[in-house]
Order: C-alpha cells, then structure tokens, then sequence
C-alpha cells in the first residue's frame, strides 16, 4: 500500500519526523560546535600547521573506511534504530576526548572517533528518507540538508562564544551533552515503516557501485569537500585569527556561511527543477570558487565574514543537488548502500582537503591553500 504524503501523515509518524529532525540537529550541534576553533585549540597545543591539518583529516579517514560497510549493513537489518545511536554515542565519546586530550596527536585519535560517530550520516540520511513515499527523495534530503545546515549555524555560532566566555574545554565538554539529548530525542521517535531488508551480494553491491550518475556526483563532490574542509573548517579559521579575528568573529564568519549554505539548501531542488541540474551545480561551484579565491586578499574581518556567505550558498546548492542524485536512480532497498558508496568517496576529499593544505601551508604560506586547486581537479 502506497504511504500518503508526509502533510498527511499520521499525527504519531509526523511526531517522530519531528523527533528524528531533533535528533539530527543536536547530532550536527555534537559534531560542529568545536568545529570553528578546533585549529586554534591544536596550535595551542603545540600543534604545526602540517599537524593541525592531520588532526582535521584524521575525522575523514574513518568515514572513507566506514560510510560502505555501514550502508550495506544498514540496507542488510530489519532493525535500524540501535545503528544510528550508536554514531551518535560515538559524537559524544569523541567530542569528551578532544576537550580531555593533553596533545595534539590525542586530538587525532579523538577526532577519528567523531568521524566514526559523523560516519552514520549514511544511517541518518535514509533513515529520514524511509519516513516519506519513494517518489518524494528530493523533498527528504532538501529538509535533513537544512535542519543540518541550521544545526551547523547553531553550532558555530555558540561554539566560538563558549570558547572565549569559559575556555574551549567547555567546548568539548558541551558537544558531548548534546550528543546525549540527541540520543535522548532518537530513542522517542518511531523506526519508520522500512520495506524489507536485503543483504546485499557482491553482484547487487557492484550494480549499485557502477551507476554512472552515482560514480559521477560522488568524485564531483571529492571535489566539494576538499574545498569545504580545506576551507571553511580548515583553514578559513587559522586565516581569520592571522587578520586578527577572536573566537567570537571565527564562530561567526563559520555560521555566516552555513546560515547560507542551509537556506540554499532549501532551494536548490527548486533551481534544479526550474533550470536544470547542471546550471545548478556550475552557479554552486563558481560561488565556491570565486570566494575561496578572494580570501588571502582580504584584510578586513566584516569583508570575509561578507565573502563566505557566498561560499555557503555554493556549497548549500551542491550538496542538495549532489546527495539527492546518489540515491535518486537506485532501488529504495539500496540506497543505504549507495549512499553509503555516495559519502566515502567524497570522504576521500575530507581527508585530503586538510591534509593536503596542511602542508602546503607548511611549505608555501597561507595564502596557497585558497589559491592552488586540489591536486587532482
């Protein structure tokens, strides 16, 4: 039987859509609210620049490992609720051990367990989609895409207000509560109404793996999230705090940015519905591009705060466009897998994007993260 639109939904099925949307908001919050001074914090623990681009690469590594086996383990139970909380402890478990590391190289070992807990995204996303009818995948992804863009906004804003109020342990220590209440609000919802599990076979694996549109958009967003954590959660925040930036403007220009990014997340299905996916994901990445560029000329805090607004917007249009295509050409009892397939690869370029930029920072200043493209564009 066809499941009606989610308008008229079942009052105790449109609770748990709202239940589970609390969920991932204090799940992002869990996962973001250090996020603007987390470079900071690791150069005062005596951090390089080669290193603090390692401690952020090290919340990757486990998502380029994790994200498929976790998908096709998904797309495999019958119950799916006990999986995505246990990404979320892993935000909570991670989050207490950056606030308690004595070193930057515990900082790394603690920010693998946060990109285990980030991991689960793949969990969270069809999870929220298995709520709605098939036909309705862009709506879904559109809803979780903001309420994860306003947590991020939420998330930075505070996080940089906690830290130079109370100290960036307190930081820490905050974003492992909110992974408790985020837990809290998951258990409260009900498991949504699943078609039946699958276990997937190396041949229904590699049918999911070779579709061309799911291949095309997962690397075109390698490209995406070397840029994002490159930058925005990279080293925009190092460049700010070198112009004279406090904790306050780091959290600040972050949430101006992901403010954007969440609105634009709302519209990007509508622009692609009225002009076309590709005009979407070009606009997407010229706005991405053309602020990143502008960075190491900027002098001024209030003309970068101005400039990543225009990085949001690009980066809210292509992350929409570009999840909802993973999913949208694949049967609905393979989408965990394929979206599972969809986020380690680009994985690969939150791991490389830092990484990367971490030593080139190191060897050829500052102003060459903005400026040199990824080295396999």
């Amino acid at each position: 039987m066809k499941r009606p639109a989610a308008g008229f939904l079942p009052l105790p099925h449109r609770r748990s859509i709202l239940l589970f949307c609390a969920a991932t908001f204090f799940y992002w919050i869990a996962l973001y609210l250090y996020v603007p001074i987390l470079p900071v914090y690791a150069q005062s623990l005596g951090a390089s620049l080669s290193l603090v681009g390692v401690v952020i690469a090290s919340y990757g590594l486990p998502q380029l490992l994790l994200r498929i086996p976790i998908g096709v383990w998904f797309d495999a139970l019958s119950r799916r609720k006990p999986l995505v909380a246990a990404g979320i402890v892993m935000t909570s478990v991670g989050a207490l051990g950056l606030g308690l590391a004595p070193n930057a190289w515990f900082l790394c070992l603690s920010r693998v367990a946060t990109g285990i807990g980030a991991a689960a995204w793949v969990t969270l996303t069809v999870y929220f989609v298995s709520y709605y009818p098939r036909e309705s995948v862009g709506h879904p992804i559109g809803i979780i895409n903001f309420v994860n863009g306003v947590a991020l906004v939420v998330a930075t804003s505070c996080g940089g207000v906690i830290a130079e109020v109370w100290g960036f342990g307190h930081t820490f220590f905050g974003a492992a509560l909110v992974g408790i209440i985020s837990l809290t609000a998951l258990l409260f919802a009900r498991e949504p109404t699943m078609r039946q599990a699958e276990t997937v076979s190396r041949h229904g694996f590699t049918q999911v793996a070779i579709q061309p549109v799911l291949l095309t958009v997962s690397f075109m967003s390698i490209l995406l999230h070397f840029t994002n954590f490159a930058g925005l959660f990279g080293f925009i925040p190092v460049y700010g705090a070198k112009i004279g930036a406090s904790s306050t403007d780091l959290g600040i220009i972050t949430m101006l940015a992901l403010v954007s990014s969440a609105v634009a997340a709302l519209v990007a299905i509508r622009i692609a519905e009225r002009w076309g996916n590709t005009f979407t994901i070009v606009l997407g990445s010229a706005l991405m591009g053309m602020a990143l560029l502008a960075v190491p000329f900027i002098r001024s805090i209030h003309v970068l705060k101005a400039v990543q607004v225009a990085n949001g917007l690009g980066n809210g249009m292509l992350r929409t466009i570009l999840m909802t295509l993973s999913i949208r050409s694949v049967a609905p009892q393979q989408q965990a897998t394929a979206m599972g397939i969809y986020q380690a690869i680009y994985a690969i370029g939150m791991l490389l994007g830092p990484l990367v930029s971490g030593f080139l920072a190191d060897s050829q200043g500052l102003a060459s993260v903005f400026t040199c493209p990824p080295p396999f564009a």
